[in-house]
């Protein structure tokens, strides 16, 4: 659902499926209820005074009994938006936050490292950080290591679009 902040700023969730018509950021990463902070509402909220689209899977209707399966429409729909969503995004960013586990997360960084369009957020204590750290040096992902960098990174992304957009 849209939750417009400002005339240009504006944030999607699934299940809604707009059209983006300005850049847009995907951010992907740990949800995990009572372990993972709601980091995706803070790096939004930074970004705010930007004319940009948002792309948060983290679902409101999001139900834990859910069938994680194929055959059960609700989650097809909801892997299927974030699909859809990476390919249209101008940054899609990761953040593997240190105590998740995050396993959807490294199976979506492995498909999206080589787009030129990650950016990566994994600091130190997560338990797969030799990992991410590889992936990232193999195909020139940046990698930072904390929220407020990756705020910082993402804003000269989305700085970088649409001063390309003013031009063309």
């Amino acid at each position: 659902m849209a939750s417009p902040q400002s005339p240009e700023y504006v944030v999607y969730k699934p299940p809604f499926r707009p059209t983006i018509d300005k850049p847009s950021v995907i951010l992907y990463g740990s949800i995990e209820q009572n372990t993972a902070v709601d980091w995706q509402t803070a790096l939004a909220s930074s970004l705010s005074d930007l004319p940009i689209a948002i792309l948060n899977p983290r679902r409101d209707d999001w139900d834990s009994s859910w069938v994680e399966d194929i055959s059960f429409p609700k989650f097809k729909e909801q892997v299927e938006w974030e699909m859809d969503y990476a390919q249209v995004a101008d940054v899609i960013v990761f953040y593997f936050a240190p105590g998740t586990l995050t396993p959807v997360t490294l199976l979506e960084l492995g498909m999206y490292a080589g787009t030129g369009k990650a950016v990566v957020c994994c600091p130190p204590g997560f338990y797969k950080r030799g990992n991410v750290q590889i992936v990232c040096l193999r195909y020139g992902v940046p990698f930072i290591e904390s929220l407020d960098e990756l705020k910082e990174q993402v804003r000269q992304r989305l700085d970088a679009k649409l001063g390309q957009k003013l031009q063309s």
